[in-house]
């Protein structure tokens, strides 16, 4: 409760302190005025002699107003707050008097309150403005009353008694809180006083320590050299405190240990020793990079057990620094027990461990610039000696060099190699721009190329030419290098002559492109053997590709990769092919067995270990080959069916003729005789040996147009038109009573749809033809087996049979085995030639008297 209402009342501190001052002055005054105001309040309401309530509430008022201002004051608006209560309760004031007794009136006497308020937090302009307007207030409310605008009024005296109170009780606190705000700015002034006295007290001892410090600075900066430089720094950090025991540590190139450099008195013996981090005073200081006193070494919890030294007392050690890192450490002793290290001490001796940290800072570039001269001596011999050879090399090579300027590309030297590469000569060049000379195309190009250059300082293996006017060309590899020749920036242009070498490349290229397009347009592969059999590189072909990958066959032998017979065959070329320095070749067939593709090896070697085999597809060679054959054998088939067609039509066409030429005398003697029976009877037989030779001329007709005349073949359901041609039989087997059984699911087939109806026409008419007196007469249409991936299909009759010695004979032209029967004999042998133009064959399988089956192939796609 206590620190809540703490921080209700403390008025807020800023980092101002003027604010701070007049934030506080209007937080205790707010309150002291609304304690004020409230009491006055009270006393109204206890003796209530006012004639309206208009007062009461102006009164009360004032309370919501100084609030306002806290919380002003408490957001940093402390001016505004200043404004706000010094108007408001001028305001207040004015408005009482007014509705009051005017000039008569207590309120009035509160202007001067506002008028000392004001001057206090808003200044003096502001107070004059305020007691300004306040005496034109008192003036006004006088002249209304003189007038007599506002009648005399003279209030209560206990009433006015009160009011003079309160104003005199706000006066009292205002003039409290302005005792209080001044004492507290004399006690401000005079402890601002007394640590100004110390202050120089103590700015005096540094100016004395700075007027040391300043002649010891003039002494390290006359010092360059580092040993002389320590040597002072010794003296000097001696005479400082008054004591001869002193050491200085710097720190090793590696970091790895503090090296005492030099010391005096106690630490004279521990010249050259190295002290580590951590371990003692010393390497402690280096550790911490702070400065560590004791009163009393040998006391001091850090001293190490090794760094004890008798008779120490008070001992302080410094760290050298360079920017933040620690360079050495300085240290001073005291052997008096009675000596003591001072603050003034610490903070002087700090102040010249930095001047000295600098110093030797200084004297070690003052070396490392006297090394350095010396290094840039002999840089500089070198370079005149390598001066000397450029100039050698640059007169003397035989590559094209020349010097010019980055920006205009202006010639300044070039050598003897460049002249002649470039056919120009140094009275025309020198001094003249690139472009000037046309060793450009177009500006734009040489823009590029320098922007490039500056982009990258170096071009290499540019490809530059040179002409003459088109009477010559000559091709060079340019580099190119940005130097610095007096300040300005120039380009180092180096030629390689490369027009005989361009020239061979082109040669090979056009070789190389000449043997691609010859390799290109071989249709072989080529594998490079050894002697033992094993494939050392391949060349793909543009027509053949291996079976597989390069990767999965380099570096096998042929053993591993080809069935025993081919790799016996091909190791066997091989020997043979080395020994005798021939070529060998060979052809075999995969995969073994089925020779579906047939290759040809040829071996050729190469040197005494190893050979080249080019192997090349001869599938369409030996399917030629092999179509070739069939087409001999059937040229060879065809030519005896047609010998036999020959004499076959010869007899069976020559016996109409001869029954035609014999009734044609009968006609005459008929005629003659007036026999009219005999005539028309003669006449008749002559027309029926005319519609049987027409018949033979017909289906003979027939038969040549197969396989030269064909329709478009088609999948064809063979089960649907087997049941079409029983339909269209269905006279001829309803006549005999013939059962016909169609097997189910027959297989579709690939063909000629006509043709194929004719076939099984022919085949489905004979069986019905040679039925005989078989009592249940029956015939079966179906499929079993395959042969060659064609479905067997098969028309079985129970009929009179075919007797084996005659079944080859069925097949052929007028091969009749009953003569008295209808037909012409052609209608098996244009069966058979159907049935092999659609690529199947057609055989017969029957017994006399035991009926006979027509076994047939046919196609159920398209060859491929």
């Amino acid at each position: 409760m206590r620190n809540l209402l703490h921080r209700l009342f403390a008025p807020p501190i800023f980092g101002d302190e003027e604010k701070t001052r007049v934030s506080r002055f209007l937080i205790h005054f707010s309150w002291a005025s609304i304690g004020i105001v409230f009491l006055l309040l009270i006393s109204r309401l206890a003796l209530w002699t006012d004639v309206t309530i208009i007062p009461t509430l102006i009164l009360a008022s004032i309370i919501p107003l100084l609030f306002l201002m806290q919380y002003l004051v408490g957001l940093g608006h402390v001016y505004t707050a200043s404004i706000l209560v010094v108007a408001g309760f001028w305001g207040f004031m004015t408005y009482l008097a007014w509705h009051a007794d005017g000039l008569r009136d207590p309120a009035v006497i509160a202007y001067f309150v506002v008028i000392i308020l004001c001057s206090l937090l808003l200044g003096r302009r502001f107070a004059m403005i305020l007691t300004a307007i306040s005496m034109a207030a008192i003036w006004f409310f006088a002249i209304l009353e003189k007038r007599g605008v506002r009648p005399l009024h003279v209030d209560d005296p206990i009433n006015y008694a009160r009011d003079l109170t309160a104003i005199m009780i706000l006066v009292g606190a205002l003039i409290y809180l302005l005792v209080m705000s001044w004492s507290r700015t004399l006690q401000s002034a005079r402890i601002e006083l007394q640590e100004r006295l110390k202050t120089e007290e103590k700015l005096q001892k540094q100016a004395d320590y700075l007027n040391a410090l300043r002649e010891i600075t003039l002494g390290l900066v006359n010092r360059l050299e580092l040993t002389p430089l320590l040597e002072f720094i010794l003296v000097q950090a001696s005479g400082l405190l008054n004591t001869p025991h002193v050491g200085l540590n710097l720190l090793l190139s590696d970091e790895s240990a503090l090296k005492q450099e030099l010391g005096y008195g106690t630490f004279e013996k521990y010249n050259g020793g190295f002290t580590y981090k951590g371990a003692g005073l010393t390497g402690k200081v280096w550790a911490q990079g702070e400065t560590i006193v004791t009163q009393d070494y040998n006391a001091w919890d850090g001293a190490s057990e090794t760094g004890l030294i008798d008779g120490l007392g008070a001992v302080i050690g410094v760290p050298l620094t360079s920017s933040t890192k620690v360079i050495g450490a300085l240290v001073i002793a005291y052997t008096d027990k009675h000596s003591r290290i001072t603050p003034e001490q610490i903070t002087l001796l700090e102040r010249f461990a930095a001047l000295a940290s600098l110093a030797i800072d200084n004297a070690r570039l003052y070396e490392e610039a006297q090394r350095e001269i010396r290094v840039r001596g002999s840089i500089e011999i070198a370079l005149r000696a390598s001066e000397e050879k450029f100039k050698k090399v640059f007169n003397n090579s035989n590559i094209a060099i020349s010097i010019v300027t980055l920006e205009e590309g202006r010639f300044i030297e070039a050598n003897a190699a460049f002249w002649k590469l470039s056919g120009l000569t140094p009275e025309e060049a020198i001094g003249h721009t690139s472009l000037e000379l046309d060793l450009w195309k177009e500006p734009q190009g040489r823009e590029e190329f320098v922007r490039e250059l500056r982009e990258k300082h170096s071009l290499q293996n540019v490809t530059v030419e040179f002409s003459n006017n088109g009477q010559w060309n000559k091709t060079s590899v340019a580099f190119y290098e940005l130097i610095h020749i007096e300040d300005q920036l120039c380009i180092l242009c180096m030629f390689y002559d490369v027009t005989k070498q361009k020239q061979v490349q082109d040669a090979l290229k056009n070789t190389e492109a000449r043997t691609r397009a010859i390799l290109a347009s071989i249709p072989d592969m080529i594998f490079e053997i050894s002697k033992d059999g094993t494939l050392l590189d391949f060349m793909a072909s543009a027509e053949l590709a291996p079976v597989m990958s390069p990767s999965q066959f380099i570096g096998k032998t042929i053993m591993e990769l080809f069935p025993p017979s081919i790799a016996q065959q091909t190791l066997f070329a091989l020997e043979r092919t080395l020994e005798t320095e021939q070529l060998h070749a060979f052809e075999y067939g995969l995969p073994p067995g089925e020779e579906v593709q047939f290759f040809e090896a040829r071996v050729s070697a190469i040197s005494t270990e190893s050979a080249i085999i080019m192997v090349r597809d001869i599938s369409q060679r030996k399917w030629i080959e092999s179509e070739r054959e069939k087409l001999i054998n059937e040229l060879e088939e065809t030519n005896s069916e047609l010998e036999r067609f020959t004499y076959t039509v010869s007899h069976d066409l020559k016996s109409p003729l001869i029954t035609i030429k014999g009734f044609l005398g009968f006609l005459e003697q008929d005629a003659a005789s007036g026999n009219l029976v005999r005539l028309k009877s003669d006449v008749k037989r002559i027309g029926d040996a005319t519609d049987k030779m027409q018949l033979l001329l017909n289906e003979l007709l027939e038969l040549s147009r197969i396989g030269r005349l064909e329709n478009p073949h088609q999948q064809i359901n063979f089960e649907g038109l087997a049941r079409e041609m029983v339909e269209l039989l269905y006279g001829r087997l309803h006549e005999k009573e013939i059962q016909v059984h169609i097997q189910g699911r027959l297989p579709t087939v690939y063909g000629d749809r006509q043709r194929l109806s004719e076939v099984l026409q022919n085949l489905i008419d004979n069986a019905a033809k040679f039925m005989g007196d078989q009592p249940k007469p029956r015939i079966e249409i179906g499929q079993n087996g395959q042969e060659n991936d064609m479905p067997i299909f098969f028309v079985k009759d129970n009929g009179v049979g075919i007797d084996p010695i005659h079944q080859d004979r069925i097949f052929g032209l007028f091969n009749k085995l009953d003569a008295t029967s209808d037909g012409t004999g052609i209608g098996l042998a244009l069966v058979k030639r159907i049935i092999e133009v659609h690529g199947g064959r057609i055989w017969v399988e029957s017994e006399a008297g035991q009926g006979a089956t027509f076994f047939f192939t046919l196609p159920t796609r398209p060859e491929s």
